[in-house]
């Protein structure tokens, strides 16, 4: 049986600027993560915008699994309460992360009639992901994080399925986004144990033709600019998660006795677009060539004209 939603959110403290702006940035952090909350609030000043992120006692433990059960602390209860608050647009993010642009595509959909964005995986034309390797060049010293391996990518595409990346979120304040809250909230609570971007998705995924929901809801889908991961290391960051995540492994994935999936593979097809940067070839990022390892040494094939942010 579903919990009640929402529930009372309380914070430590209260870290907040600007104002007149469309939309709120919204964050919660703790104690040991009190630093990044800093720097993001200095991005939001950076670039005008209003922000709000609170210090909280603990995060639900389908964010960490060093979190707690309290279900107040789930993202979906805080992003409702700061909808209550405001009442205008919320643009949720991780604390860890920074603006490193102004977002104006999240001025255009605060202004526009969409009730919920998020960056999906399915959705991008490709997804290639490139992590450092401790290599040399002939005849050269190691150089740090200089070398970049191709190390994986979601090569399944559907533009109405969801995988997301929760690390930012668009929520405007309707009746949609906020019913969306509370079923994403009632997964979280069902499925203990398992990671809230999951959830999420078997909350989008699992819509059904007949419910009110599916027909309201409008969604768009952010571009990886908007969601920008390290190892994203071609594309240029708007909101940026300057570090590789770590897969936690003690998340346990969704195991419904109903026979719900959390995505349906019947609903995707092969992605058909290319990542500029060849899967086979070592980047080298300083000075724009594609290798080959030979040897245990990099050796150059050819330059390439693309552009990296490290």
């Amino acid at each position: 049986m579903a919990g009640p939603f929402p529930l009372a959110f309380k914070s430590l403290r209260t870290i907040n600027g600007g104002s007149g702006q469309p939309f709120i940035v919204g964050a919660m952090f703790t104690a040991a993560f009190a630093d990044r909350a800093l720097r993001l609030a200095a991005s939001c000043q950076d670039f005008s915008l209003s922000y709000e992120l609170h210090e909280v006692p603990t995060i639900h433990s389908s964010i960490s699994p060093r979190g707690s059960s309290d279900p107040a602390f789930t993202k979906a209860n805080f992003i409702h309460h700061l909808l209550k608050t405001h009442r205008k647009p919320v643009l949720y993010v991780d604390c860890d992360c920074e603006f490193l642009a102004r977002p104006d595509l999240i001025l255009e959909l605060a202004s526009s009639d969409c009730d919920f964005a998020i960056y999906n995986w399915l959705a991008d034309d490709y997804t290639d992901l490139f992590r450092p390797v401790d290599v040399s060049l002939a005849g050269a010293a190691p150089a740090g994080s200089r070398f970049y391996r191709y190390s994986g990518s979601v090569d399944w595409y559907s533009t109405t399925q969801l995988v997301c990346s929760g690390l930012a979120q668009f929520y405007r304040n309707t009746v949609a986004a906020r019913a969306l809250l509370a079923r994403w909230h009632h997964t979280v609570m069902e499925f203990p144990g398992s990671a809230d971007d999951q959830c999420l998705d078997f909350t989008y995924n699992n819509l059904k033709r007949r419910s009110w929901l599916y027909w309201l809801l409008k969604t768009r889908w952010l571009p990886k600019a908007y969601a920008r991961i390290a190892f994203w290391i071609y594309a240029e960051p708007i909101i940026n998660h300057r570090d590789f995540p770590v897969t936690d492994k003690a998340f346990v994935r969704i195991q419904d006795p109903r026979g719900r999936q959390r995505r349906y593979q019947s609903l995707l097809q092969k992605k058909k677009a290319v990542c500029p940067i060849p899967r086979d070839c070592i980047v080298d990022t300083e000075q724009g060539l594609l290798c080959r390892l030979v040897d245990g040494q990099v050796i150059p094939l050819g330059r390439t004209d693309q552009k990296f942010w490290l």
